[in-house]
C-alpha cells in the first residue's frame, strides 16, 4: 500500500496512519477515504464559496469554556468547605504551620479519549491527597484548544484521602470541529498552594463524523444555440462533515461524444466548506436546423464511495441559409491619371451573406486591348460572410501632350463555374508644355523714381501648376526704346510645383527737368518656341533745382553786401571814417572836404538799400530785381572809387569792398537761375 502524504504540512506516514505524525492532522482512519483504485488522491482547492464555523474561525487564545468544577454550585460548595475547614477550630493554629500542604498524586484510568459533537468523554482521574490538611484541587487543561468544553466534578479531598474525579470534555455546539488528534495536558494545582500541581497527559481524538461531499451541478440545463462549447459549475458541499474528503470528478454521456475539461478534475474540499469547480465541455453540433439532447452524469468519488448528479445538454442549430451571390467591385471605378500612364486600384469582392468560402480567379480586360493588368493574387479564397481585397494596378499608352484619352476596362472574378464582371475606366491626361501653365510676374507691378537713371525690378516665374520643369530665358523691352533692361540670372530652371525668381534692373536716361517719363516695359520668358509676357510701368520724374540754388545764391550774395558794406573799405581805416591823407589831399586839390568826406557814409547806405532790394527780389519769378540790384552794388562801388581816384588819392582798399563785389555776383548768378526756362 502507498505511503500516505498529508495534505496540511505535506510529511509522509505510513499507509495505515490516521493521523499526520508531523501536525497530527487527520488522514482519514478508513483506508479507501482518499484513494481511488488503491492509489492515493491528491487534490486542490478551488473556489470556495460557503462555509460554516470552524475551530479556526475562533480565536486560538480564548478561554477554554469550562475549567472549574460542573456548576457554579459546586464551585460555591468547594470555596466553602474550603472557608469553614480554614476556620475550623479543632485544627489548631499551630498543627497548621507543622502539617503543610504537599502536590497532589494524579493518575489517568485512561490515556486515550474520543470526543464527538453529541457524545462527550468521560475520563477518570484518580487524585490523592498526600498532604496532612483537607485540601481542595483546581483542575484544568494547559493551553486546550477553544473548542474544548471541559468539567470535573468535586475535588476536596481529606489527608491521605484517594478519590475517582470523573472529567467530561466535550466539543462546543456553535463551531465545526475538525477530525484531529490533540495531545491534552490536565493540570492538578492545590488549593491551599497553588503552586503544588501535579500534570496528567490526555491524547484527545475528535473522530471524522459526517456524510460524503454532497455533490450539485449548476445548471442542471444548458441550452446551446449553434454552438458547440459550454461550461457548467460542479458544487461539492462538505459543510456537513468536519474532515476533508478528496474526490475525482468525472463526467460521461450515453453517446460518448461530449468532451469535458475539469479545473481541477481531483478537488480536496475542506471540512465545513463549499467549493465550486466550473467544467468545460465540448459536442458536435447536430445537423443545421436539428436538436439535440444530451443525458450527462456528472460524478465525484473515491474509493470510499460515489455521488453523481443529472446534467442535461440541448443543442439547436438554426436552418442551413442560403448563400448570396458573390459581388465584385472596383474602387475607384474611374481612374483619372494626369501624370503618368500607370495607375492603382483595388478589387472589392463582396462575400458577405454567404457561408462557405469560395476560391476566385482574378483577370482584366479591355475592348481595345490596348491596357496591361497585375493583379497582387490571381487567385484568391475568401473566406465566407467577409471582405476580399486584390490590389490592382494597369498601364496604358500616354496620349499626345495636352490631349485626354478615355479607356474602358473590366476585372473579371471567377470560380470556374460563373464570371463576375466589375466595369472600370482609366482616363489619361498628358500634361501640356510647362510653358503653357506658367505664368510671370512683376513685382512691383509699377514704380516712380526721382532723379535718377535706373531702378529694379522682381521678376517670378511660376510653375506650381506644372508637371515637368520649365526652362525659360528671360527677355524684356521698352515700348518708346529707351530703357537697358539687364537679367540676373539671365535664365531660371523652375521645378514643377515652384516658383522661380530673378532680378531685372531698368536703365533710362532722365527726362528735363520738371518732366517725367513713363516707359512701358515688356518683360517675357522664353523656352525657345513659345512665350510668356507681363507688362511692368517705369515712370522717372525729373525735379528743377535752379530755384534752390538762385535763392541759395541771392542769400549768401546779400548777407556777404550787407557785411561788405559793414566792414573797411580801405586798409587800415575803419568804416566811416576818412584818412587824414585824403583830407589833406582835397585841401590841396581845393576840393571842399565837406562834398567828399560824406561820400563814404552815404555809398554804404546806398549799398544796404540795394542789398535789401537784391534779397526782396527772391519775392518775384523772374529775379529782374535781384539782378539790377546786384548790378547797381557794384556799379556804385566801382563809381565811386573812380571818384575818389580822380579827385584824390585812393588808399589800398580793404576786405569790404570786395566782399561787397562777391556778394553782389552771386546776387547777380542767383537772379539769372530765378529767369523761368524757356521751353
Amino acid at each position: 500500500m502507498a505511503e500516505r502524504i498529508c495534505e496540511v504540512c505535506g510529511a509522509t506516514n505510513d499507509p495505515a496512519a490516521r493521523f499526520c505524525r508531523v501536525c497530527d492532522s487527520y488522514l482519514g482512519w478508513d483506508s479507501g477515504g482518499a484513494t481511488l483504485d488503491g492509489e492515493p488522491l491528491t487534490g486542490t482547492v478551488p473556489t470556495v464559496v460557503d462555509s460554516v464555523a470552524t475551530e479556526q474561525s475562533l480565536e486560538t487564545d480564548a478561554a477554554p469554556p469550562a475549567a472549574a468544577p460542573a456548576d457554579a454550585e459546586a464551585q460555591h460548595d468547594i470555596g466553602a468547605e474550603a472557608s469553614d475547614a480554614a476556620a475550623t477550630p479543632a485544627q489548631p493554629e499551630a498543627s497548621a504551620h507543622h502539617a503543610p500542604a504537599e502536590a497532589p498524586v494524579v493518575a489517568l484510568e485512561t490515556t486515550d479519549a474520543l470526543v464527538a459533537p453529541d457524545a462527550p468523554a468521560t475520563v477518570v482521574l484518580r487524585l490523592t491527597n498526600p498532604s496532612a490538611i483537607v485540601d481542595g484541587y483546581r483542575i484544568e487543561p494547559v493551553a486546550g484548544p477553544a473548542w474544548l468544553a471541559f468539567t470535573h466534578d468535586d475535588t476536596h479531598l481529606m489527608p491521605g484521602q484517594e478519590a475517582l474525579v470523573p472529567l467530561t470534555l466535550a466539543l462546543r455546539d456553535d463551531v465545526l470541529v475538525f477530525a484531529q488528534r490533540v495531545s491534552l495536558t490536565v493540570r492538578v494545582a492545590s488549593l491551599a498552594d497553588p503552586a503544588l500541581t501535579a500534570d496528567a497527559v490526555l491524547q484527545l481524538t475528535v473522530p471524522p463524523l459526517g456524510p460524503s461531499a454532497a455533490l450539485e451541478v449548476r445548471p442542471s440545463l444548458i441550452r446551446l444555440e449553434d454552438a458547440g462549447a459550454g461550461e457548467f459549475t460542479v458544487r461539492l458541499d462538505n459543510r456537513a462533515a468536519n474532515f476533508p474528503q478528496t474526490v475525482r470528478l468525472t463526467a460521461t454521456d450515453v453517446e460518448e461524444v461530449v468532451r469535458f475539461a475539469f479545473a481541477p478534475s481531483v478537488v480536496s474540499v475542506p471540512p465545513g466548506q463549499v467549493v465550486e469547480v466550473v467544467v468545460a465541455f465540448s459536442a458536435p453540433a447536430p445537423a443545421p436546423g436539428q436538436e439535440l439532447t444530451r443525458q450527462v452524469t456528472v460524478e465525484a468519488g473515491n474509493d470510499a464511495g460515489r455521488a453523481a448528479a443529472p446534467l442535461t445538454i440541448v443543442q439547436r442549430t438554426a436552418p442551413e441559409p442560403v448563400d448570396a451571390p458573390v459581388r465584385v467591385r472596383i474602387e475607384p471605378s474611374t481612374l483619372v491619371l494626369d501624370r503618368g500612364n500607370i495607375g492603382e486600384f483595388d478589387v472589392v469582392i463582396d462575400h458577405r451573406g454567404s457561408h462557405k468560402p469560395i476560391t476566385l480567379a482574378i483577370a482584366g480586360r479591355d475592348p481595345a486591348h490596348v491596357i496591361g493588368f497585375a493583379f497582387s493574387s490571381t487567385r484568391l479564397v475568401v473566406e465566407p460572410d467577409t471582405i476580399g481585397r486584390v490590389r490592382g494596378r494597369l498601364s496604358a499608352p500616354q496620349p499626345p501632350r495636352g490631349e485626354t484619352a478615355r479607356h474602358p476596362f473590366t476585372v473579371v472574378a471567377s470560380d470556374d463555374v460563373q464570371d463576375v464582371e466589375a466595369a472600370g475606366t482609366v482616363e489619361l491626361s498628358s500634361p501640356p508644355d510647362p510653358i503653357l501653365t506658367a505664368n510671370i510676374t512683376v513685382d512691383p507691378p509699377a514704380q516712380l523714381v526721382v532723379n535718377e537713371r535706373q531702378t529694379a525690378f522682381a521678376v517670378a516665374v511660376d510653375n506650381r501648376r506644372g508637371v515637368d520643369p520649365l526652362g525659360v530665358r528671360l527677355e524684356g523691352v521698352s515700348e518708346d526704346g529707351a530703357a537697358r533692361l539687364t537679367f540676373t540670372p539671365p535664365e531660371l530652371v523652375v521645378p514643377p510645383g515652384t516658383v522661380g525668381s530673378a532680378r531685372v534692373v531698368v536703365d533710362a536716361p532722365q527726362p528735363e527737368p520738371r518732366q517725367t517719363a513713363v516707359r512701358k516695359l515688356h518683360v517675357s520668358a522664353t523656352d525657345g518656341v513659345q512665350r510668356i509676357e507681363t507688362v511692368a510701368t517705369f515712370t522717372q520724374a525729373r525735379a528743377d533745382r535752379r530755384p534752390i540754388a538762385s535763392r541759395v545764391l541771392v542769400i549768401v550774395g546779400g548777407m556777404l553786401v550787407i557785411i561788405g558794406a559793414l566792414a573797411e573799405w580801405f586798409a587800415g581805416f575803419p568804416p566811416f571814417l576818412p584818412s587824414a591823407g585824403l583830407i589833406g589831399d582835397v585841401v590841396r586839390f581845393g576840393v571842399g572836404p565837406g562834398d567828399i568826406g560824406l561820400t563814404e557814409p552815404a555809398t554804404r547806405v546806398l549799398l544796404l538799400l540795394f542789398a535789401a532790394l537784391m534779397l526782396l527780389g527772391m519775392i518775384g519769378r523772374s529775379g529782374r530785381l535781384t539782378r539790377a540790384a546786384a548790378i547797381l552794388v557794384v556799379l556804385l562801388t566801382v563809381g565811386w572809387l573812380i571818384f575818389l581816384a580822380v579827385v584824390a588819392v585812393v588808399p589800398p582798399l580793404g576786405i569790404g569792398l570786395f566782399l561787397v563785389w562777391i556778394g553782389a555776383v552771386l546776387g547777380f548768378a542767383g537772379g539769372v537761375l530765378a529767369r523761368p526756362r524757356t521751353p
